[in-house]
């Protein structure tokens, strides 16, 4: 026999689920507050209701668009031929764009809990089309150095308030299926760098195999800040006014069970976060505090930052390889496709196993695991192998791995740490691909210019495979920090995750 608990979380597990669908169905109809099964649906900020219809046009649209930084491998070899660059300022380069992307991002959560999506997409319009063309009048005009670095570092900036506008409005609006709500948002992004590759390589291509860089980046400048203004707007009619809107101060706290629904906004009874302060929010200092916080972050670091290096340095790794090589944008649209794929899957078949009341962090290990398998494999000579012919093994496994971890990691926040903070936490866990990224691509970069020849290109296995071991350890570590933080970390706390 069911206790009286437990049939009551069910119970409102399946009213959430039918007003979910609900949601989606009739998305033209504001949802203010109503009870469901003795608990509430929270707003997205107090003060503001909802429509989860233009919620998820907006956020797939914003998000399928922002992934333009994840192409810059197509294009960079052209910065050390045309423009004369080293490849340690070609990765720089690539470094400034993840560091306006990943360590903006507490301001960026902040904004995000504080001001709504359409803020961060207005935002966006503004740093892309600057950016964009800032970056093609320097390429064009040949401008110092550090012009195009500040416009690689807008581009960061744009592309993080983009991406974090559609995740944080998916992970306030869709609580009953948390991996699916954030793996869409998330997948979108994925499939820009898919798409967007497909089209350089289409309309952007010359018949020698160069890119028109110029053309990319005007483009680029355009159409984003089109694409943001669209969101914007989208935004605009999905949160809206909503006049006498209950907060959580005003709530019974005397229904332990109305509480725990509130504070967790989760279909799991048995999930505890820390406390509400009278705003209902929980603060990063709090979040701070938690030392499973940091054995994530760790994680994320290990596993992130060396796909974030393999991302943006494949192009002059595959050039590195004999002739004749394995296609450069073939590859760039495979990481894309598996990339994306897995983050969709990852988020559905998470959602089923904690149906099942089987942990999410089965689905984490089997990637990080994939992950180690990609980089151990470039580092022991498959990637050399037969002139690159199964390079495309490395593209997916690293895709898969890289794709899937992004899917789950937000999952995980959510669940433990609850979803009014949101963007300000996994704002804050978002530094640690930066990090990751920086470090891991300096690597590279020292290793590779230490071996180039007279012509700034460096050739040979010799170019990478010393970073590959050093990423595939971080790996292996990162599959036991895994284990750590959810058997040592979340477990005796009673988190189920």
């Amino acid at each position: 026999m069911q206790s009286t608990q437990e049939r009551s979380a069910e119970l409102i597990s399946s009213a959430e689920a039918d007003l979910a669908l609900a949601e989606l169905l009739e998305p033209a109809a504001p949802v203010v507050s109503r009870s469901v099964a003795g608990g509430v649906h929270h707003n997205f900020t107090s003060g503001y209701s909802l429509r989860p219809g233009p919620t998820l046009f907006a956020a797939i649209l914003s998000c399928v668009c922002a992934g333009s930084i994840m192409v810059f491998a197509l294009y960079a070899p052209q910065f050390q031929t045309h423009l004369g660059y080293t490849q340690v300022e070609v990765n720089v380069l690539s470094i400034l764009g993840e560091a306006g992307m990943y360590l903006t991002t507490p301001l960026v959560g902040v904004a995000a809990d504080t001001f709504g999506p359409g803020a961060l997409t207005m935002a966006s319009s503004i740093f892309f089309f600057i950016a964009y063309l800032l970056a093609a009048w320097t390429y064009s005009a040949g401008l110092p150095y550090p012009a195009m670095m500040v416009a690689f570092l807008f581009i960061g900036c744009g592309t993080a308030c983009m991406y974090f506008a559609g995740i944080t409005a998916c992970a306030k609006t869709f609580t009953t299926h948390r991996g699916l709500g954030l793996g869409l948002p998330i997948t979108a992004y994925g499939l820009s760098s898919l798409w967007q590759s497909e089209v350089i390589a289409a309309f952007y291509t010359e018949a020698n195999g160069d890119v028109r860089v110029v053309a990319i980046f005007v483009s680029f400048a355009i159409f984003l800040a089109f694409v943001g203004i669209i969101s914007t707007v989208s935004y605009r009619i999905a949160y809206i006014p909503a006049k006498n809107s209950p907060s959580l101060a005003k709530i019974d706290e005397d229904d332990p069970l109305l509480v725990a629904r509130l504070s967790t906004d989760s279909v799991y009874p048995d999930v505890a976060i820390p406390e509400l302060d009278e705003s209902g929010t929980s603060p990063i200092l709090d979040f701070l505090k938690d030392p499973t916080a940091w054995i994530l972050a760790a994680g994320l670091f290990t596993t992130t930052g060396p796909g974030e290096m393999f991302l943006n340095n494949m192009g002059s790794i595959i050039r590195s390889l004999d002739s004749p090589r394995p296609s450069a944008s073939f590859n760039v649209a495979l990481l894309s496709f598996s990339s994306s794929a897995t983050r969709i899957a990852a988020g559905l078949v998470s959602d089923r196993l904690a149906l099942w009341n089987i942990s999410r962090m089965w689905v984490v290990l089997a990637f990080t695991a994939i992950l180690a398998f990609g980089h151990w494999f470039v580092a022991l000579g498959g990637a050399a192998a037969h002139h690159g012919s199964v390079f495309w093994l490395v593209s997916m496994s690293l895709g898969s791995g890289y794709g899937a971890i992004f899917t789950l990691a937000p999952t995980l926040v959510s669940l433990v740490w609850g979803t009014e903070r949101f963007g300000s936490n996994w704002g804050v866990l978002f530094l640690f691909p930066a990090i990751g990224s920086i470090v891991y691509e300096l690597i590279y970069a020292a290793i590779y210019d230490h071996h180039v020849s007279s012509d700034r290109l460096c050739y040979g296995a010799k170019c990478y495979e010393t970073t590959f071991v050093v990423t595939g350890m971080s790996c292996s570590l990162a599959f036991f920090l895994f284990i750590l933080v959810w058997q040592i970390g979340w477990r005796p706390r009673g988190l189920f995750v």
